[in-house]
């Protein structure tokens, strides 16, 4: 019988029928599974079921009680029929490749192998594909394309030229020419798939850094209007950039007193998208204060409240901005219930004067 005229789980030319069973007696809902044994005798862990006594003409049953997941198990040995097996992502290919390795299904294995060594990772899915491929009770062969892959010996160089690029990068995104708008958001595209994809952990602390003195030379230049450029992308950081970022936005005095002179002028010599950017800063600090995001001390969250609160009731006169103070009342609400009551009186005097 030629090969090529089979299909996993077709009846035709099938000669075993495959009853999977877990170890707490569930079955499989399709149960049989139709194969054919000129497949599973490649599989080690089949050869117990085919004797010499075995007739071609004669149908085989097989049951096996598995504790893996059935469709992990199936999928095994539909790569074994030379078909396509699409994986859907690392964590699968891993669950995978671990039942191959036990059933001795090596062209599964190196099929798992090379789907690994193509995609991109996180540096999470690195780490349980390091601790997959060094299991002691799989034994696995790594093909060496992917083991070239795992062994990288850092000498840093990569991160101080991915750093150059993130510089420059952020220098489009910043930039007030109309003519560059288009890198603008080709730059905060890129961070930001820096930031949110499959990224190393080292470039990603790279993109974070620098975004994060980007943040502060706003900060220590009074540029209001190109705040939020970067704040879009720190967001998106661990808890010690996130940290960083609001230390410097609330303890830089000359900061604050700029920012409350910048509001005592006139609504109509102001930018109103500037009183937007400032406005959503302050609101995404007390919501991430709040919903432990970043853990802020109580020293820090007073210091912020009181600082901040004051300046939000000039905003009210922003049509866009008035309609969002429902939402920083939630956001303020969630900071003053994790303070003692002696805080709380305090901040509340102040939150009743943005209402006057």
């Amino acid at each position: 019988m030629a090969e090529a005229r089979l299909r996993f789980g077709a009846k035709s030319f099938a000669d075993v029928k495959l009853f999977l069973t877990g170890p707490g007696e569930e079955k499989y809902g399709t149960n049989p599974v139709y194969l054919h044994s000129q497949i599973l005798k490649k599989l080690k862990c089949f050869e117990g079921e085919f004797s010499n006594c075995w007739s071609p003409y004669k149908s085989t049953e097989i049951r096996v009680t598995t504790s893996h997941n059935f469709d992990h198990y199936l999928k095994c040995i539909e790569i074994m029929y030379g078909e396509h097996v699409y994986f859907p992502n690392v964590e699968e290919c891993l669950a995978i490749l671990s039942v191959a390795s036990e059933m001795f299904a090596d062209e599964c294995i190196n099929k798992c192998m090379q789907y690994l060594e193509a995609v991109s990772w996180s540096a999470e899915e690195e780490s349980q594909i390091r601790k997959v491929l060094s299991s002691e009770g799989l034994k696995l062969k790594i093909l060496p394309d992917l083991a070239a892959r795992l062994h990288q010996d850092d000498d840093g160089d990569h991160i101080n030229f991915v750093e150059k690029i993130i510089q420059e990068m952020m220098l489009y995104y910043k930039s007030r020419s109309c003519s560059l708008s288009r890198n603008r958001e080709t730059a905060e595209k890129d961070l930001r798939g820096m930031l949110e994809g499959n990224t190393s952990r080292d470039v990603v602390d790279v993109c974070g850094r620098v975004v994060l003195e980007e943040f502060k030379a706003s900060i220590g230049s009074r540029q209001l209007s190109t705040l939020k450029l970067p704040f879009n992308l720190i967001q998106l950081c661990d808890g010690g950039i996130l940290e960083a970022a609001l230390k410097a936005f609330c303890e830089d005095a000359e900061f604050v007193k700029y920012v409350k002179e910048e509001y005592c002028r006139p609504y109509s010599t102001r930018s109103s998208s500037t009183d937007e950017a400032v406005f959503d800063i302050i609101m995404w600090f007390m919501k991430a204060a709040g919903g432990g995001k970043i853990i802020v001390p109580r020293a820090s969250r007073v210091s912020f409240l009181t600082t901040w609160l004051p300046i939000v009731g000039i905003f009210r006169c922003h049509s866009s901005i008035r309609n969002k103070f429902e939402e920083l009342d939630k956001a303020v609400l969630k900071v003053v219930e994790s303070l003692p009551q002696v805080d709380q009186k305090r901040i509340c005097l102040l939150w009743g004067e943005v209402y006057r």
